[in-house]
């Protein structure tokens, strides 16, 4: 990494203060070329995080006046020599000191070039980089503060910690390598013991990264019922606004219509109005169900919305039983239209669900059905989820599979411990994959072009 690389690091548009970005050996002495200071001092002589006043100043041309920091290797966010220009937040100004700057020896910097870089000299962990990128892109405050977590190594810390129990048991192994007859009960059960405990660790790490995508991507809240019980009136009153038609006519909603919103917790809820389910009237309405089933099997909990003024019927309770029967979703029955005269038998529904009464029209017990809401969503400790990508998350099934057949190897002596050893030196290289130890330059590559340009 011997070139110098320039990036504008803030978002084009007209704003205060815009900030251009350089990292690389000779960055200093480039911007040093082309920097007039208010007070007459060397750039390269001035000590790391300091904050130069002057202008920039090309072919005896004021380009503006801007504010330089400087920042020395190695105790710089790349780890290489670094400076940012703080320059007036336009456009123009920005474009034309960035082409300045090209012109005087650095290149456009590619998507996550910089945190490429922090992560190849050492200063950040692969997890630690993926961090700084969902920070950015954080959706809601519960988003920004699992992301925080990350950058300060929690998640890499647990692995680390895991990967360490590996290696231990591996050396311990080793010492047993050529008298495997000679391996006691004792010691047998305590290797079994470890790799339990080490499987039982991953598969909590898997989980807690299935609740990372739903904070990242918003809880998934989907209204279901048959057509025209009001799930559209619903759906325009929890996200204040009219966003779904609305008409008497049963079957208005063919398609599904999404909208988020924000709870006073931080959480991101994404609310899906669907297409009612039941017997379909034509092709439109076939359609339109299949979306609603294919929404449902992803969704983390369901309303399921009845009219109280009307009767329940034996396809509603047909279909509510339906949707009881699958798995790991949670349900809320809503009642809606109590400001109409209630004709609606509850009784037909299990006593443990639970219910709520709502009028979308009036507005009616809407904050209790988003405190509803976030009581099912804290139940699920989502604060407890962390951020892994697919290509980690298939990593960490690996370690799963290591963990499994090393405990079949254990179970089945004498044999080989050899094949053991050779199943723990896997699980040890997984672990340094996912933290970015031995990590390959293509997957770190895909890995940093999710970036934004200057990042």
């Amino acid at each position: 990494m011997k070139d110098d690389i320039v990036a504008i690091a803030t978002p084009l548009g007209f704003s205060a203060i815009g900030v251009i970005r350089l990292s690389g050996p000779n960055v200093i002495n480039i911007v040093k070329r082309v920097f007039s200071p208010r007070r007459n001092k060397d750039l390269e002589k001035v000590s790391s995080h300091t904050l130069h006043y002057g202008n920039i100043i090309y072919k005896d041309e004021i380009i503006d006046e801007v504010l330089v920091a400087i920042y020395k290797a190695p105790n710089s966010y790349t780890g290489e020599n670094m400076v940012e220009i703080f320059t007036h937040g336009s456009p123009i100004i920005l474009e034309e000191i960035l082409k300045i700057l090209v012109e005087e020896g650095a290149r456009i910097a590619e998507r996550g070039e910089f945190t490429k870089r922090a992560f190849l000299n050492g200063k950040i962990d692969l997890l630690q980089a993926e961090s700084i990128n969902e920070i950015i892109r954080a959706e809601s405050k519960t988003a920004l503060k699992r992301a925080l977590s990350k950058l300060k190594g929690e998640v890499s810390k647990s692995l680390r910690e895991l990967k360490s129990k590996v290696e231990h048991l591996r050396i311990y192994l080793e010492a047993s390598m050529d008298f495997p007859e000679d391996v006691e009960e004792r010691e047998r059960e305590d290797w079994l013991r470890r790799l339990e405990e080490i499987k039982r660790e991953v598969s909590y790490l898997l989980e807690k990264a299935e609740r990372g995508d739903w904070i990242k991507g918003g809880y998934r809240v989907i209204l279901v019922g048959r057509p025209n019980v009001g799930k559209s009136s619903l759906f325009n009153a929890l996200m204040k606004e009219d966003r779904a038609i609305v008409t008497p006519i049963p079957g208005t909603t063919r398609d599904y219509i999404e909208g988020e919103l924000y709870l006073s917790s931080g959480h991101l809820v994404k609310i899906y109005d669907t297409a009612g389910l039941g017997i379909p009237k034509d092709i439109l309405d076939k359609m339109g169900m299949e979306k609603t089933e294919k929404i449902l099997e992803k969704s983390n909990l369901i309303l399921f919305v009845v009219d109280g003024s009307g009767e329940i019927s034996e396809e509603e309770i047909n279909l509510f039983e339906k949707i009881r029967s699958y798995q790991n979703k949670e349900i809320i029955l809503v009642i809606n239209k109590v400001d109409l005269p209630q004709k609606v038998e509850l009784s037909v529904f299990s006593e443990d669900i639970e219910k709520i009464f709502v009028s979308a029209k009036e507005g009616i017990g809407i904050e209790d059905l988003e405190k509803a809401i976030e009581r099912h969503i804290s139940s699920q400790e989502l604060e407890d989820g962390i951020f892994l990508n697919v290509y980690h998350r298939e990593k960490l099934k690996e370690i799963y599979q290591f963990c499994e057949e090393g405990i079949s190897v254990l179970i089945n002596l004498p044999q080989s411990l050899d094949i053991l050893g050779d199943i723990l030196y896997d699980m040890e290289k997984a672990f340094g994959e996912i933290l970015g130890e031995e990590v390959s330059l293509d997957i770190a590559d895909k890995i940093f072009a999710n970036f934004c340009v200057g990042k």
